[in-house]
């Protein structure tokens, strides 16, 4: 009787891990942090806006008041537009024209990107060279897209329809159709070029707007150098009939990489302007924390450059966030996109934890936020044998023979 008890046991978990085995395996695969890590990432800065000159310079004024255990200051690493429709022209010549971010009606804006840049606080990388994909635009019947387009000052990308937004394929229709294999590597190719020459430095990573993308546009972005591919977790490489995401690829954790690209996952917001202050961003850096996770946060510029109370409230949250995040974890490391994905890449003894068993904690904590196959493993009671393996693994008992 206990043998068939115990054999219906291991069948129902056996049944879970496999039903569940793309959770499961993301969870195992994803590398364990020896210490707290925050990466701050803020979007669609470059282009539009004078604004955002004035916002750059208050946000490198704030994240310049802060160190870490290394004495290191916090970086935001930004996501650079590098054009925008130029309206005039395409009203004298029915044709695209584009402004780039060094043409001089953006100026201060590149002025202040510079500026903190030498002071170490912020990382530019790649949003790309639109924020959407031209002849989507160009052919669109809609009038506010059509004045979008040709109106005389820069324009905010962040007025377009959502859909409109996604570069990476033709959205003209939705469901969303693929663009040609040949127009993706040329544009690639363009904007990192683009990027190098305004910059002086190839870009390294990517953040594909509205993170719809293809397999096809990453290999593009690798034969041009790039590195890495900032995710929130899956690939979506279409929009849908009613304009949302589709067509996800996934889970994608950190360290991930497929060819030459490798991945981070964002795993929450700092977002004042919608709700999502210090106190929710400091909440998702205690869970990363026991997850053995780095706390990958995702920013836009409209929380800094619209409404001048919400500017100053964001810059307070962002300090308080700072400050805080300090006081609770002194081990606390401040890092770029980029040297994140490098000390994951090189799976660094000094970050990473090697043990299978003293990893066990922190999968532990990764699988109880896991939903559905939590849940079941509490029904066939699982979750209560790996509970208390891994309070033993914390409390520093000894390993099985088989943990490592």
């Amino acid at each position: 009787m206990i043998g068939l008890v115990l054999l219906l046991w291991l069948a129902a978990n056996g049944l879970i891990v496999l039903a569940y085995r793309r959770t499961l395996g993301a969870i195992w695969r994803e590398p364990v942090l020896r210490r707290p890590v925050l990466v701050l990432e803020s979007d669609d800065w470059g282009v539009g806006p004078p604004a955002q000159a004035a916002a750059l310079h208050d946000i490198a004024e704030v994240l310049g008041r802060h160190r870490d255990a290394d004495a290191r200051a916090p970086v935001m690493s930004l996501a650079l537009v590098l054009a925008l429709p130029d309206g005039q022209a395409i009203r004298r010549t029915g044709q695209y024209r584009r402004l780039l971010l060094d043409d001089r009606r953006f100026a201060d804006v590149l002025g202040a990107l510079r500026s903190g840049i030498a002071q170490g606080v912020f990382a530019p990388q790649l949003h790309g060279l639109e924020h959407f994909w031209p002849d989507t635009l160009m052919t669109s019947s809609d009038p506010d897209v059509k004045a979008w387009l040709r109106q005389d000052q820069p324009a905010a990308t962040e007025q377009l329809p959502a859909h409109l937004q996604s570069r990476w394929v033709d959205a003209s229709v939705l469901p969303s159709r693929p663009l040609d294999p040949a127009a993706i590597a040329a544009a690639a190719t363009a904007e990192v070029q683009t990027y190098r020459r305004i910059l002086s430095v190839p870009p390294k990573v990517v953040v594909p707007p509205t993170f719809v993308w293809t397999l096809e546009v990453e290999r593009a972005w690798a034969a041009s150098g790039v590195e890495c591919v900032v995710t929130p977790g899956w690939r979506f490489t279409r929009r849908d009939a009613q304009g949302l995401p589709g067509g996800d690829e996934g889970p994608i954790v950190n360290a991930d990489r497929s060819g030459a690209i490798g991945y981070l996952a964002r795993c929450d917001y700092f977002e004042p302007a919608r709700g999502r202050d210090a106190a929710y961003a400091l909440a998702a850096l205690e869970r990363a924390v026991a997850q053995g996770r780095p706390c990958v946060l995702e920013n836009h510029r409209d929380n800094f450059i619209n409404d001048a109370a919400v500017r100053q409230r964001s810059l307070d949250e962002l300090d308080r966030l700072l400050r805080d995040a300090s006081a609770r974890h002194p081990d606390l490391r401040f890092m770029s996109s980029l040297e994140l994905h490098r000390l994951l890449r090189d799976r660094s003894a000094d970050w990473l934890v090697a043990s299978r068993w003293r990893r066990l904690p922190a999968l532990w904590q990764r699988f109880r936020r896991a939903g559905r196959p939590c849940r079941l493993a509490w029904l066939t009671g699982a979750a209560l044998l790996g509970a208390a393996v891994a309070r033993l693994a914390k409390a520093g008992g000894q390993a099985p023979a088989f943990a490592g």
